[in-house]
Parts: structure tokens; sequence; C-alpha cells
């Protein structure tokens, strides 16, 4: 199952990290999009934008303030949503709550390809706010993939999760746990890094291929946990 125990295969990668790659596609082409055409905000790294945030009203900037707020309040939104929905099989808990991330990228989907990205006024404020919430939202789906210090949204712990691992490989009786906890999590912000340059790539070249970027990567995760069901019944 998607959301077995925390405890670390130090054997080999398993299917959970593969769905946890495609998440961690759809945060940072999310993050990329939204910075560089929703008025220089973050919808998932909520430390960067927390910092924006305050650079924002100290130089006395509130309508780039007010973007960040509501993207910080969005988030918050969706990680309360996703929090509230419990349903007897974790998996499809798991299925349920990818799913409903998607629709609020599908939402955005069809404001772009309609409205295109507006520069100010209340549809710039709806985008952000959806995107917001479909990352809160994915931070609690990745917690129910179970897999002890690896996130999809949050990178800063991640990389020191990553030092830590590498020190303590130091010590020969915890040496292959901690190698094997560090090659997992440098894989999966290699993951994301890949994803923002691929997304910041597509809209420098204005391929508009970009927008679906974070939608797909969500679709294909649940139809890989759909199939993967169906092989194991």
């Amino acid at each position: 199952m998607f959301t077995k125990s925390t405890a670390i295969n130090t054997q080999s990668l398993d299917k959970r990290d593969l769905l946890l790659s495609f998440m961690a596609i759809a945060s940072s082409a999310t993050d990329v999009i939204a910075f560089l055409k929703l008025q220089k905000v973050f919808t998932s790294a909520m430390t960067g934008n927390t910092a924006l945030l305050g650079i924002a009203l100290g130089s006395g900037d509130f309508f780039a303030a007010f973007n960040s707020l509501i993207a910080v309040m969005g988030y918050l939104a969706g990680v309360a949503f996703a929090s509230i929905i419990k349903l007897e099989k974790k998996t499809n808990e798991l299925i349920f709550t990818l799913i409903l991330e998607a629709v609020f990228l599908l939402i955005n989907l069809i404001i772009v390809y309609f409205k295109g990205y507006p520069s100010s006024g209340l549809l710039l404020y709806c985008m952000i706010v959806f995107s917001a919430i479909a990352m809160g939202i994915q931070s609690i789906s990745a917690r129910k993939v179970s897999i002890e210090g690896i996130s999809t949204v949050v990178f800063t712990s991640t990389l020191t999760s990553i030092m830590v691992a590498l020190m303590q490989s130091r010590h020969r009786a915890h040496r292959q746990e901690s190698l094997f906890s560090a090659k997992r999590q440098i894989i999966i912000f290699s993951v994301y890094a890949l994803g923002a340059l691929i997304t910041g790539m597509l809209i420098q070249l204005n391929i508009g291929l970009f927008n679906i970027i974070p939608f797909l990567a969500i679709i294909f995760s649940v139809i890989y946990i759909v199939s993967h069901q169906k092989q194991t019944t």
C-alpha cells in the first residue's frame, strides 16, 4: 500500500518514491508559475512566501503584501481542509485528497484558458488562493504517503535532513540506513529542482505546455495509485 509504515527500506526505492516525485514536480511547477505569472508569490513554499510578505510590508508595497498574505491563508485553508478528510481505507483517502488538489489546479487552468494570467484584481486573488489551497492539500497528501522526513512542498527541512543523514552515516551502526535516507531525499529534492528548471525554461520560451504540468503531475499520481491497486487485487 502507498500508506504503509514509515520504516525505512534500506535496500531499494519503492512505489512511494515515484509517487512523491510526481507530487514534487507539481509543487515546483506551481511555485514557478505563481512567482512568474501571479505577481511574484509562492503558493507552496511558505517560508519564501513569508519572507516576501515581510519585504513587501517593509517597503510599503501593500498590494504585493496582500498577494503573499492570501497565499498563506489559502495554503492554511488547504491544509485544514485535507486534514479533516477521513476515509476507511487510507489509500482511498490519499486518492481523494489528490483528486481534490487536481480540481483546484484545474480551476486555475480553466481561468488561464479563457482569461490568461491577470495582473491584478479579483481574478488574480482567486488564482493565488486556488493554487495555494492545492499546495496545502498536497502537503497533507505527502504525509499520507508515509515516508518519514520526505516532503514535496517544504525543502529547507529536507536539506537539513540530507546533511544530518550524511553526517550520521559516518557511524558504522547507522551507515546503511542513513545513506539510503539521504539518497531518498536527494532524489526528491532533485526532482523538485528539475521541475522548476523545466517550467521556468518553458515560460521563458513562451511554450504554453508549462500551464498543465502541475495538473498532469497530480493526475499521473492518481492513475499510478489506482493502477497499482488493480494489480494487487
